[in-house]
């Protein structure tokens, strides 16, 4: 049975029409990273019509303000929105490198454990170990990271590669304060001529190497201490760290 509102719903905005769509265009790409295999992975976005994601936007909306009767996305919304299904594609890349550019776990969070490790007297070698292994978990969970992984493949289109810049854009400025942060609460300073960004492109270039391998193998990232809160990758990020670090106090 339909359960109503008694009122109509006020009209949407174009605005929230896009956001509505785009969100259920996410909704449908993970389902399908999940459940499917690579060579629907790496064509996720041509497989996606707006009629589906009209109907999954459609149930959002209704689910939101359990209304069964809830106003439908239509057509006409949506071509009102994008001229056509490539117009789509190309927002819902850049809206999909704007999710993947977040920090994991955030800038504020990720300076707070920063500042609790070191009044608690954990080494570096610790914090770094752990926070490592959480990044490079949850990207190996994540289903879109992985159709992240098509758009690398596909760079060689113009759309893609601006898509792709303009997430590593985002990532980078963000990343290169977490660094910062860890390096000023612990002390240390980069290591002549290296700087900031090349920190936060070598550990991003090392995990989404990682990643990859894992998914191949899980166990060539095996630690070889045996220890189980750490693996190769964490102790190679390690040793990165400290080869283009130094310590702050050596400063004349």
């Amino acid at each position: 049975m339909s359960r109503r509102t008694g009122t109509r719903m006020p009209r949407r905005t174009p605005e929230e029409t896009r956001d509505l769509m785009l969100r259920a265009a996410v909704d449908l790409i993970r389902e399908r990273a999940q459940a499917s295999g690579d060579e629907v992975l790496a064509a996720a976005l041509a497989h996606l019509r707006l009629t589906q994601v009209a109907q999954r936007a459609t149930a959002i909306v209704r689910e939101q303000t359990h209304d069964d009767g809830a106003r439908p996305i239509t057509t006409g919304a949506i071509y009102q929105q994008w001229p056509s299904q490539a117009d789509f594609q190309i927002d819902l890349l850049f809206h999909i490198a704007d999710l993947q550019a977040a920090l994991v776990p955030g800038l504020a969070e990720s300076v707070v454990e920063f500042r609790e490790a070191e009044s608690e007297d954990l080494p570096l070698e610790t914090v770094l170990m752990r926070l490592m292994e959480e990044v490079h978990r949850h990207y190996r969970e994540d289903p879109l990271f992985r159709v992240e992984l098509s758009f690398l493949l596909g760079a060689g289109d113009a759309r893609l590669r601006a898509a792709i810049a303009h997430r590593q854009a985002t990532f980078y400025d963000v990343a290169d304060q977490a660094w910062q942060a860890l390096l000023d609460t612990y002390g240390l300073r980069m290591r002549q001529p290296f700087v900031i960004r090349d920190l936060t492109r070598a550990m991003a270039a090392h995990v989404v190497g990682s990643v990859v391998v894992w998914f191949a193998d899980p166990d060539i990232l095996r630690d070889p201490l045996g220890e189980e809160d750490a693996s190769l990758m964490s102790r190679v990020m390690v040793a990165i760290l400290h080869r283009l670090t130094e310590p702050a106090a050596d400063e004349e």
